[in-house]
Protein backbone atom coordinates (compact mmCIF):
# COMPACT_ATOMS: atom_id res chain seq x y z
CA UNK A 1 0.00 0.00 0.00
CA UNK A 2 1.42 3.39 -0.99
CA UNK A 3 1.44 6.69 0.86
CA UNK A 4 0.52 9.95 -0.88
CA UNK A 5 2.72 13.07 -0.60
CA UNK A 6 0.10 14.77 1.57
CA UNK A 7 -0.37 11.86 3.92
CA UNK A 8 3.41 11.38 4.12
CA UNK A 9 3.94 14.96 5.26
CA UNK A 10 1.12 14.59 7.78
CA UNK A 11 2.62 11.36 9.06
CA UNK A 12 6.15 12.71 9.36
CA UNK A 13 4.96 15.87 11.13
CA UNK A 14 2.82 13.84 13.52
CA UNK A 15 5.68 11.52 14.48
CA UNK A 16 8.10 14.42 14.94
CA UNK A 17 5.76 16.73 16.86
CA UNK A 18 3.16 14.48 18.48
CA UNK A 19 5.31 11.38 18.76
CA UNK A 20 3.01 9.01 16.85
CA UNK A 21 0.95 8.48 13.71
CA UNK A 22 -1.86 5.92 13.40
CA UNK A 23 -3.37 4.16 10.39
CA UNK A 24 -6.56 2.10 10.46
CA UNK A 25 -5.94 -1.07 8.44
CA UNK A 26 -8.58 -3.85 8.39
CA UNK A 27 -6.41 -6.03 6.12
CA UNK A 28 -3.65 -6.01 8.72
CA UNK A 29 -6.21 -6.90 11.38
CA UNK A 30 -7.20 -9.98 9.36
CA UNK A 31 -3.57 -11.02 8.90
CA UNK A 32 -2.94 -10.81 12.64
CA UNK A 33 -6.07 -12.87 13.26
CA UNK A 34 -4.87 -15.51 10.81
CA UNK A 35 -1.53 -15.76 12.62
CA UNK A 36 -3.31 -16.15 15.94
CA UNK A 37 -5.66 -18.83 14.62
CA UNK A 38 -2.68 -20.77 13.27
CA UNK A 39 -0.90 -20.52 16.60
CA UNK A 40 2.05 -18.80 14.93
CA UNK A 41 4.51 -16.78 17.01
CA UNK A 42 5.27 -13.13 16.30
CA UNK A 43 8.98 -13.74 16.64
CA UNK A 44 12.11 -13.58 14.50
CA UNK A 45 12.90 -17.18 15.43
CA UNK A 46 9.68 -18.40 13.79
CA UNK A 47 9.49 -18.79 10.00
CA UNK A 48 5.88 -17.62 10.00
CA UNK A 49 6.76 -14.74 12.32
CA UNK A 50 9.64 -13.62 10.13
CA UNK A 51 7.49 -13.76 7.00
CA UNK A 52 4.80 -11.78 8.80
CA UNK A 53 7.31 -9.08 9.72
CA UNK A 54 8.65 -9.01 6.16
CA UNK A 55 5.22 -8.68 4.54
CA UNK A 56 3.54 -6.33 7.00
CA UNK A 57 6.41 -4.11 8.16
CA UNK A 58 9.58 -4.24 6.09
CA UNK A 59 7.76 -4.37 2.75
CA UNK A 60 5.08 -1.84 3.71
CA UNK A 61 5.78 1.33 1.73
CA UNK A 62 4.05 3.52 4.32
CA UNK A 63 6.45 2.35 7.00
CA UNK A 64 9.57 2.28 4.81
CA UNK A 65 8.98 5.80 3.53
CA UNK A 66 8.75 7.22 7.02
CA UNK A 67 11.77 5.33 8.32
CA UNK A 68 13.89 6.49 5.40
CA UNK A 69 12.82 10.10 5.94
CA UNK A 70 14.03 10.05 9.56
CA UNK A 71 17.25 8.06 9.17
CA UNK A 72 20.05 7.81 6.64
CA UNK A 73 20.23 4.17 7.68
CA UNK A 74 18.44 2.16 10.35
CA UNK A 75 18.06 -1.48 11.23
CA UNK A 76 15.41 -3.76 12.67
CA UNK A 77 16.65 -4.90 16.08
CA UNK A 78 13.49 -5.49 18.11
CA UNK A 79 10.56 -7.73 17.24
CA UNK A 80 8.14 -9.14 19.77
CA UNK A 81 4.59 -8.89 21.02
CA UNK A 82 4.22 -6.74 24.13
CA UNK A 83 1.73 -8.23 26.58
CA UNK A 84 -1.25 -6.08 27.49
CA UNK A 85 -0.77 -4.44 30.90
CA UNK A 86 -3.67 -2.15 31.72
CA UNK A 87 -3.25 0.71 34.16
CA UNK A 88 0.43 1.27 33.40
CA UNK A 89 2.05 3.87 31.17
CA UNK A 90 5.24 2.83 29.41
CA UNK A 91 7.93 4.11 27.09
CA UNK A 92 10.44 1.85 25.37
CA UNK A 93 13.30 4.36 25.49
CA UNK A 94 14.07 6.66 28.42
CA UNK A 95 15.32 10.09 27.48
CA UNK A 96 17.50 11.23 24.63
CA UNK A 97 17.55 14.49 22.71
CA UNK A 98 16.64 13.07 19.33
CA UNK A 99 14.64 10.32 17.69
CA UNK A 100 17.17 7.55 17.12
CA UNK A 101 14.62 4.73 17.55
CA UNK A 102 11.25 4.43 15.84
CA UNK A 103 8.72 1.77 16.70
CA UNK A 104 5.94 0.19 14.70
CA UNK A 105 2.94 -1.06 16.66
CA UNK A 106 0.68 -3.52 14.85
CA UNK A 107 -2.73 -3.73 16.53
CA UNK A 108 -5.33 -6.48 16.24
CA UNK A 109 -9.06 -5.95 15.76
CA UNK A 110 -10.73 -4.26 18.74
CA UNK A 111 -7.51 -2.92 20.30
CA UNK A 112 -7.42 0.32 22.28
CA UNK A 113 -4.34 2.35 23.16
CA UNK A 114 -3.62 5.76 24.63
CA UNK A 115 -0.66 7.67 23.20
CA UNK A 116 0.45 10.71 25.21
CA UNK A 117 0.96 13.44 22.67
CA UNK A 118 4.27 15.30 23.01
CA UNK A 119 5.55 13.12 25.85
CA UNK A 120 8.60 12.11 23.78
CA UNK A 121 9.97 15.64 24.09
CA UNK A 122 10.20 15.62 27.90
CA UNK A 123 12.95 13.88 29.95
CA UNK A 124 10.88 11.82 32.42
CA UNK A 125 12.11 10.24 35.63
CA UNK A 126 10.70 6.91 34.54
CA UNK A 127 11.58 3.66 36.31
CA UNK A 128 12.37 0.22 34.91
CA UNK A 129 9.22 -1.92 34.75
CA UNK A 130 8.87 -5.69 35.08
CA UNK A 131 8.47 -6.00 31.28
CA UNK A 132 11.85 -4.24 30.81
CA UNK A 133 10.27 -1.06 29.45
CA UNK A 134 10.20 2.21 31.37
CA UNK A 135 7.13 3.25 33.39
CA UNK A 136 5.94 6.83 33.87
CA UNK A 137 3.46 7.76 36.64
CA UNK A 138 0.25 9.31 35.36
CA UNK A 139 0.65 12.10 37.93
CA UNK A 140 3.91 13.18 36.30
CA UNK A 141 2.23 13.44 32.90
CA UNK A 142 -0.66 15.40 34.40
CA UNK A 143 1.67 17.86 36.14
CA UNK A 144 3.41 18.50 32.82
CA UNK A 145 0.08 19.12 31.08
CA UNK A 146 0.45 16.06 28.86
CA UNK A 147 -2.86 14.49 27.88
CA UNK A 148 -3.54 11.20 26.19
CA UNK A 149 -5.22 10.47 22.88
CA UNK A 150 -7.15 7.20 22.86
CA UNK A 151 -7.12 5.29 19.58
CA UNK A 152 -9.61 2.51 18.85
CA UNK A 153 -8.52 0.11 16.14
CA UNK A 154 -11.96 -1.24 15.32
CA UNK A 155 -10.68 -3.65 12.67
CA UNK A 156 -6.95 -3.47 13.28
CA UNK A 157 -4.23 -1.07 12.26
CA UNK A 158 -0.80 0.26 12.97
CA UNK A 159 1.06 3.11 14.61
CA UNK A 160 4.50 4.51 13.90
CA UNK A 161 6.01 6.20 16.93
CA UNK A 162 9.04 7.70 18.57
CA UNK A 163 10.35 5.13 21.08
CA UNK A 164 10.38 7.82 23.80
CA UNK A 165 6.61 8.38 23.69
CA UNK A 166 4.44 7.30 26.62
CA UNK A 167 1.61 4.89 25.87
CA UNK A 168 -0.96 2.82 27.74
CA UNK A 169 -2.36 -0.45 26.41
CA UNK A 170 -6.07 -0.33 27.25
CA UNK A 171 -6.92 -3.49 25.32
CA UNK A 172 -4.72 -5.55 23.06
CA UNK A 173 -1.07 -6.57 22.83
CA UNK A 174 0.84 -4.74 20.10
CA UNK A 175 3.22 -6.62 17.83
CA UNK A 176 6.19 -4.31 18.04
CA UNK A 177 9.12 -3.73 15.71
CA UNK A 178 11.95 -1.41 16.68
CA UNK A 179 14.25 0.34 14.19
CA UNK A 180 17.37 2.13 15.40
CA UNK A 181 20.40 3.97 14.06
CA UNK A 182 23.62 1.99 13.93
CA UNK A 183 25.24 3.33 17.13
CA UNK A 184 22.13 2.51 19.13
CA UNK A 185 21.49 -0.79 17.41
CA UNK A 186 24.89 -2.22 18.27
CA UNK A 187 24.10 -1.97 21.99
CA UNK A 188 21.10 -4.32 21.57
CA UNK A 189 21.06 -8.11 21.69
CA UNK A 190 20.84 -9.58 18.21
CA UNK A 191 17.65 -11.09 16.91
CA UNK A 192 17.60 -14.88 16.58
CA UNK A 193 16.64 -16.27 13.16
CA UNK A 194 14.63 -19.47 12.58
CA UNK A 195 16.51 -22.75 12.93
CA UNK A 196 16.57 -23.50 9.25
CA UNK A 197 19.15 -24.18 6.56
CA UNK A 198 17.87 -21.21 4.58
CA UNK A 199 17.73 -18.78 7.52
CA UNK A 200 20.66 -16.73 6.18
CA UNK A 201 18.86 -16.31 2.87
CA UNK A 202 15.60 -15.38 4.60
CA UNK A 203 17.35 -12.72 6.67
CA UNK A 204 19.26 -11.32 3.67
CA UNK A 205 15.98 -10.87 1.80
CA UNK A 206 14.77 -8.51 4.53
CA UNK A 207 17.46 -5.90 3.90
CA UNK A 208 17.48 -2.87 1.63
CA UNK A 209 20.11 -0.19 1.11
CA UNK A 210 18.61 2.08 3.78
CA UNK A 211 16.92 -0.41 6.11
CA UNK A 212 18.89 -3.33 7.49
CA UNK A 213 18.40 -5.98 10.15
CA UNK A 214 20.40 -7.02 13.22
CA UNK A 215 20.54 -10.80 13.38
CA UNK A 216 22.92 -13.32 14.91
CA UNK A 217 24.15 -14.70 11.58
CA UNK A 218 27.81 -14.58 10.58
CA UNK A 219 27.92 -13.22 7.06
CA UNK A 220 30.84 -10.92 6.28
CA UNK A 221 29.09 -9.12 3.43
CA UNK A 222 26.28 -8.13 5.75
CA UNK A 223 28.61 -7.27 8.65
CA UNK A 224 30.46 -4.82 6.43
CA UNK A 225 27.19 -3.12 5.55
CA UNK A 226 26.49 -2.54 9.21
CA UNK A 227 23.46 -4.80 9.42
CA UNK A 228 23.44 -8.47 10.30
CA UNK A 229 26.54 -9.82 11.99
Amino acid sequence: MSITPTSFEDARTSVAEDGFYCIQDPTLGLRILEMERNGSQFSSSSKAGLEFCKSNVLKDERIRTLLESFFGWCGLGYYQRIAEDQGHIFQLKKGGEKADILLVHLWSKGSRVIYYRGSHLIPWKSVRAANRMWEIPFAALARAGISGTEIFFENGGLAILDARIAFEMRHGSPITCGFAVQDELRTWPKLVPPKSEDSARMVAELETEKIGVYFAIQDESQINRGGTG
